[in-house]
């Protein structure tokens, strides 16, 4: 069912005179042929617009994408059982999830082994010695570098750090989000392309769980930045 689940927040895409509107709501229970949703913010003045028999556009925010579909509202909100359409064949639309970025400015502390010394191992060649190095001679420590991030998303995150990270080198992040402390994998995959001291972090470990509540909290938060719009 294409990972559609309760709890899960959903766009409604109205048509109104004044132009599409975007109204959410949570998934409240999941059926093969429809979807029960609490009661959309701000439904009583766009009831007109929710009526049973209504077309509609919806946006399903899923662990593995977005989900994209035209529905038909088969009970309104009035009643608190607000009811739609759902056809779980229409899985095959999902949008691979590029992850909303939402801004927000905490602190991360980033980990990766650092090169402390590399010993040279002398070779005899024709009776003269020659000196290179070699990966088991490399003395590595651990090194930890507290940043601040600049926005997040479930897929990475613009950091800002005083200190040079390293390109091509797995690195350890600890990022506060707010009571949970998050930790990931990932790689700088931008710099030169960014400010001076600012890198582009692709996750590339991270459980689903700890994602779940990055993506969670940036909704959250660009609800917040939707309505302060408003």
């Amino acid at each position: 069912m294409a990972n559609v689940q309760a709890n899960q927040q959903i766009s409604i895409l109205l048509n109104t005179p004044d132009g599409e509107k975007i109204i959410s709501s949570y998934i409240r229970e999941v059926y093969s042929d429809r979807l029960v949703l609490n009661q959309p913010q701000n439904w009583e003045e766009n009831l007109q617009f929710l009526e049973e028999g209504e077309e509609i556009k919806t946006k399903i925010f899923t662990r593995s994408g977005v989900l994209l579909y035209t529905s038909v509202i088969l009970n309104s909100p009035v009643d608190d059982c607000f009811t739609i359409e759902y056809n779980e064949n229409v899985a095959n639309i999902l949008q691979r999830r590029v992850y909303t970025r939402v801004p927000m400015e905490t602190i991360v502390d980033c980990e990766y082994d650092r090169l402390v010394s590399a010993k040279s191992v002398p070779v005899l060649n024709n009776g003269d010695m020659v000196e290179f190095t070699t990966s088991l001679s490399c003395e590595f420590e651990t090194n930890t570098v507290e940043a601040e991030t600049i926005d997040i998303g479930g897929g990475g995150l613009k950091i800002k750090s005083n200190v040079e990270l390293p390109d091509q080198k797995t690195i350890t992040f600890k990022i506060n989000l707010f009571d949970d402390i998050i930790i990931a994998k990932g790689v700088v995959i931008e710099k030169n392309n960014l400010p001076e001291h600012q890198y582009g972090i692709k996750f590339t470990e991270i459980s689903e769980e700890d994602k779940d509540k990055i993506i969670k909290t940036c909704f959250r938060i660009d609800g917040i930045l939707n309505r302060k719009s408003d």
